[in-house]
């Protein structure tokens, strides 16, 4: 069965809203320099929220084989990109550079554990951003309001919400 355009679209909305989630209870998971919770279970599901915001930003924005890469999504890809470029304030092969970066972590880190004897950790502030302003994009221009229903349309809110809700878990 094909899926339509608006399936597509809402499932984009959900990648992204699985992207903020993890990367808010990762981050809520940090004091600084130390996890807030020291064992073995905290560390492991601190790690994974990582895993999985990475994996999810490169089905949105990294991978130009995945479904639900931007190009294969929004209606006007150049006004997109142009747009996208300068809400991250980067040049394309700027973007280009740090797609390289996510998508190594991904493939040496997450999807194979290669011989690299130290892992970088890409800054995620330019994948929220990016994953902020696409879901945006699909907001305001690909989707209507009914279209919506049951997804936060404002990102940021959402991530500031489970941010809040993970750092509560974590104080416990």
């Amino acid at each position: 069965m094909q899926m339509t355009k608006v399936q597509r679209l809402r499932r984009v909305g959900l990648l992204c809203c699985h992207f903020g989630r993890n990367l808010a209870y990762y981050r809520a998971g940090w004091r600084g320099t130390t996890l807030a919770r020291d064992s073995d279970f905290w560390k492991t599901v601190n790690g994974n929220c990582l895993d999985v915001a990475v994996l999810e930003w490169c089905k949105l924005l990294g991978d130009e084989r995945a479904k639900h890469y931007w190009r294969k999504i929004v209606s006007d890809p150049p006004t997109f990109q142009a747009g996208l470029l300068a809400h991250l304030c980067l040049t394309g092969d700027g973007f280009k550079v740090y797609r390289c970066e996510m998508r190594t972590y991904r493939d040496r880190f997450v999807a194979h554990l290669d011989s690299d004897f130290t892992m970088h950790i890409p800054n995620l502030d330019l994948a929220k951003a990016s994953v902020e302003y696409y879901h945006s994009h699909v907001v305001n221009h690909e989707l209507s309001p009914r279209d919506l229903t049951g997804l936060p349309t404002n990102l940021s809110d959402y991530y500031h919400q489970c941010s809040s809700e993970a750092a509560g878990v974590y104080s416990t």
